[in-house]
């Protein structure tokens, strides 16, 4: 999560980037020039939503005239890895799915082999593993999907 997120389209399209999710809580102001922005350097908009912000924030942005591809719900607080994962969340998930039939939605925290099935059954089509997987290989299972 950055301040302003307008600052990193450039150099993430440069590193080779092929979507951009920025966090709705610091776009309010800018989110269309955002968006544009990021579909003029070919990358994909998505927009991610933390824990404790209400779901009908991301609505414009899917509903708008240029609209984000993906919706991206925080199952923890941004900032660290190894959180437990929040399965409130999941009723954002399902709120997501039932509006939007078609939206790409993607979790992000505290997913893994015991949270990854509560996800997708929530209707997430997306999902981002990470501290589950950098235990040593003894003590941990990767699954790809």
């Amino acid at each position: 999560m950055v301040t302003n997120p307008l600052d990193y389209v450039e150099p993430l399209r440069k590193a080779g980037a092929s979507g951009f999710t920025f966090h709705v809580e610091v776009s309010k102001e800018n989110w269309q020039e955002l968006v544009e922005r990021i579909r003029s350097k070919g990358m994909r908009p998505g927009v991610a939503l933390k824990p404790g912000t209400p779901i009908e924030e991301v609505y414009p942005l899917v509903e708008g005239e240029n609209p984000v591809e993906m919706v991206l719900v925080m199952t923890v607080e941004p900032g660290f890895g190894g959180q437990k994962f929040m399965p409130e969340m999941m009723d954002k998930v399902r709120a997501l799915r039932k509006k939007y039939p078609s939206l790409d939605i993607e979790v992000d925290g505290g997913l893994g082999p015991s949270t990854i099935d509560m996800a997708a059954s929530a209707g997430a089509n997306c999902i981002v593993a990470g501290a589950q997987y950098l235990e040593p290989p003894s003590q941990s299972k990767l699954y790809l999907f």
